[in-house]
């Protein structure tokens, strides 16, 4: 399996089936978004012979800081260390350029358990909970903003 940037309108379908195909984590209104952001931000997907196995799209925010804005692995991959070479992958890619923090918002639902392993795989990852914004605006629910410093100085 490799990790590289999204480049095709074929990858970019294959992302949004991957995501389609996990309701329990993207709605219609994130698809729909999902859709807008694979054209726009950058993406990165892990592959295997030729087959979209994930992916994860990230923004700027500003010149020091990155927002991951989707992140997917197919359901019959996950839970095989996939979306952490993804995340290692973008760390580095950051890093690279300049960025020295990583931000990811998700679901501050604290009783819907499918993201009970979202909020666990950024927190194993280095990740630190800042806030809870209820509502968020743009989603008119509660959300969790998690970053992560890039940064070792």
């Amino acid at each position: 399996m490799r990790v590289k940037p999204l480049k095709s309108n074929a990858e970019r379908l294959a992302c949004l089936e991957i995501a389609k195909a996990l309701p329990e984590w993207f709605n219609e209104a994130g698809l729909k978004a999902m859709e807008r952001d694979l054209k726009s931000e950058t993406t990165f997907i892990a592959v295997e012979n030729d087959r979209v196995l994930g992916f994860i799209t990230i923004k700027s925010i500003n010149k020091k800081a990155l927002e991951i804005l989707w992140m997917a692995v197919r359901r019959e991959f996950r839970g095989k260390g996939i979306g952490t070479e993804m995340l290692h992958f973008t760390e580095e890619w950051a890093v690279k350029r300049g960025f020295e923090v990583l931000v990811v918002k998700t679901s501050g639902d604290l009783s819907y358990k499918p993201y009970d392993e979202t909020r666990k795989f950024y927190e194993r990852r280095g990740f630190v909970r800042v806030a809870l914004i209820d509502p968020y605006p743009e989603w008119g629910e509660e959300a969790l903003i998690y970053v992560k410093c890039l940064r070792k100085d």
